[in-house]
């Protein structure tokens, strides 16, 4: 039995419906619901693997967290059951943006390079073609990463100066702006976008191997996709979290923080944490990171299909 990679959009319209400004349209909605429902549920393991993730940087913070566990439970003790939900509104709208961009743009990608599954270089092309969706729509989603990282870091380093005044995402939106002006919003943005492109990519090179053994023990259907999926983004997870790290790391700095800006970018954090931390230090937070990205992906990926379902009918 053999497989091919299906993208998660890859779904046929009826007859009487338009091809392309309804599809972009439904695709582009339908990835923004998706996503926000899905950010629900995973919003509290990522609060969890950004302050892992945050926590002995460069050896001039304190470790708080013994772990995934300790973590949940020093939250919700000291910052209540809804500190586990810090930064959700900035989360929905980075989510929003970003899936609803990657999956609405996917199938323009994809057509403008010709990718048909009977065609050449089919898999070539349906992987640049999500990588490229994917990177588009870390970009522009990050902006909302950033206010996010900050309202998930504030409470963790409450006297740090740079978080004065970061009691809400619209208040936090204003501190970035007038300490560090509009380009103080593009902090990361790169490195995001590298990250998605990366995991991307991944996920569509791994995907259909993955489902292709895990037929030979489940028949066709959702376990398969689930069990696909999760086994996919642990190789995904692998891939994106030194990119994970780093752009949690670029978020965080921001002029008058108690640390001053140490990173130039992308591979000065890499070296400077690798340097001081050692390797490993690039995996910090990773299974914070995988239980958070297996779930969201299988979410997003339900969620999306019911939604383009039912707007079909």
């Amino acid at each position: 039995m053999t497989t091919t990679v299906q993208p998660i959009n890859n779904i046929r319209l009826p007859p009487s419906s338009p091809q392309n400004g309804s599809k972009l349209y439904v695709g582009f909605l339908s990835g923004c619901l998706a996503s926000i429902c899905a950010t629900t549920f995973t919003n509290p393991i990522e609060l969890v693997k950004t302050r892992l993730q945050l926590q002995g940087e460069l050896q001039m913070s304190a470790r708080i967290y013994n772990g995934i566990g300790d973590a949940f439970v020093k939250i919700a003790k000291t910052e209540g059951i809804l500190g586990l939900q810090k930064g959700l509104f900035p989360a929905y709208l980075s989510q929003g943006t970003m899936q609803g961009i990657r999956l609405g743009s996917f199938d323009i990608f994809a057509k403008f390079l010709n990718a048909k599954p009977d065609g050449d270089y089919f898999f070539l092309k349906n992987l640049t073609a999500g990588l490229s969706a994917g990177a588009l729509g870390a970009a522009m989603g990050s902006p909302f990463d950033l206010v996010k990282v900050r309202m998930q870091a504030a409470s963790m380093y409450a006297n740090d100066p740079q978080f004065k005044g970061y009691n809400n995402s619209f208040n936090a939106f204003k501190q970035i702006i007038a300490n560090e002006g509009f380009k103080g919003l593009t902090r990361g943005m790169a490195t995001s976008a590298q990250r998605t492109g990366v995991g991307s990519g991944i996920q569509l090179a791994t995907y259909g191997s993955t489902k292709k053994v895990v037929l030979k023990f489940v028949d066709e259907g959702v376990y398969a996709h689930l069990l696909s999926s999760l086994v996919a983004g642990f190789f995904v997870t692998i891939g994106m979290n030194p990119f994970d790290v780093a752009r949690t790391r670029l978020y965080y700095q921001g002029k008058g923080n108690s640390h001053g800006e140490i990173y130039k970018g992308l591979m000065d954090c890499i070296i400077k944490t690798t340097k001081k931390e050692g390797f490993l230090a690039l995996y910090k937070g990773f299974w914070a990171h995988y239980l958070r990205l297996g779930p969201h992906t299988v979410l997003v990926s339900i969620i999306y299909t019911i939604i383009i379902i039912i707007s079909l009918y």
